[in-house]
């Protein structure tokens, strides 16, 4: 049901048309509507948000004359996954920088994720958590880039200005498929994809649903991307004393995966553990305690990642 978008430049400047698939739920009011946008079926790897992030960065890269991508994840991490996939298709060298060095000389340990990564042309290079919390640091990146010079540098999870900048995509196909829509709910990693939906319907309330615990700190790189005074968007970790993060980023409950469950067999979709889940128990959650104002016509980002109903994710 997938298109396959990366072919030409053209098509990566135009992502392909999802469905806006209905929700029927038991806590939907008698005037609420619900709708899943199904980014999970824009391409069978590089899914949902992570094929808009990526878009854009990789003609960043070929206007560059760079010789491939580097960028950074966890064992587990869609976004490793999608980045190797990504650069393959478009004749590009790839660099994983990858949290926990204990897995340098241990491949019978490592994740799916990682595997299939090495298999898609990506050199793994394995750091050790402490090293990784640098990721951003200034000196540490320069000290990289000097050790390849010719590299497109992509930070983690792909969360860049052009990641946010091409979120607006979705958000035009969606007022084309459903004008009248009123929120749109989604996960929330990194806060890329909530800032680029948030920053391209400032008409509309965007909620984005935290995965990990503690995830204020998000807020002030959030509010960067999309402008310190528009105030159409929420980070929302908990609901009353009902929490969504399930323990924290890669953990979950009974509860998580019950919801999971009956949506999946009642929609019937895949969602994955780490994000979508999560999202999808926000939405109950939210219903359940009238979070929601009466006629809301509501949007759930299926952000892809199925990858990690095998792998965990990241």
């Amino acid at each position: 049901m997938y298109q396959t978008p990366l072919e030409t430049n053209k098509v990566l400047t135009k992502p392909p048309l999802t469905p806006l698939q209905p929700v029927y739920w038991a806590g939907l009011g008698t005037y609420q509507q619900a709708w899943i946008k199904r980014d999970d079926l824009n391409h069978p790897v590089i899914q949902g948000n992570k094929w808009h992030k990526l878009r854009f960065n990789i003609v960043a890269a070929q206007q560059a004359g760079c010789a491939g991508l580097l960028t950074f994840g966890g064992a587990y991490s869609n976004h490793i996954a999608a980045t190797a996939t990504a650069a393959l298709a478009f004749n590009l060298k790839s660099i994983g920088i990858i949290r926990g060095d204990e897995l340098a000389n241990q491949q019978q340990a490592w994740s799916p994720t990682l595997n299939q990564a090495e298999l898609q042309g990506m050199a793994l290079h394995f750091v050790s958590r402490q090293q990784y919390r640098y990721r951003h640091d200034p000196e540490w990146l320069a000290q990289l880039h000097s050790q390849y010079p010719d590299y497109y540098f992509i930070p983690e999870g792909g969360s860049n200005d052009l990641a946010v900048s091409a979120m607006s995509d979705v958000v035009q196909q969606i007022n084309q498929q459903c004008p009248d829509w009123t929120h749109l709910v989604c996960a929330v990693g990194t806060g890329a994809t909530l800032a680029g939906l948030a920053k391209a319907a400032p008409d509309k309330q965007i909620w984005g649903i935290a995965s990990l615990k503690q995830a204020e700190y998000l807020i002030p790189q959030i509010k960067a991307w999309i402008g310190q005074h528009q105030t159409n968007w929420r980070l929302l970790s908990q609901a009353g004393k009902v929490a969504f993060h399930g323990g924290g980023y890669g953990k979950t409950t009974l509860e998580i995966m019950a919801t999971q469950q009956s949506f999946e067999q009642t929609h019937k979709l895949q969602l994955e553990p780490i994000y979508t889940a999560k999202l999808i128990y926000a939405f109950d959650t939210l219903l359940q305690q009238a979070c929601f104002p009466e006629q809301s016509r509501i949007i759930l980002y299926h952000s892809g990642g199925l990858q990690g109903r095998t792998s965990g994710s990241n």
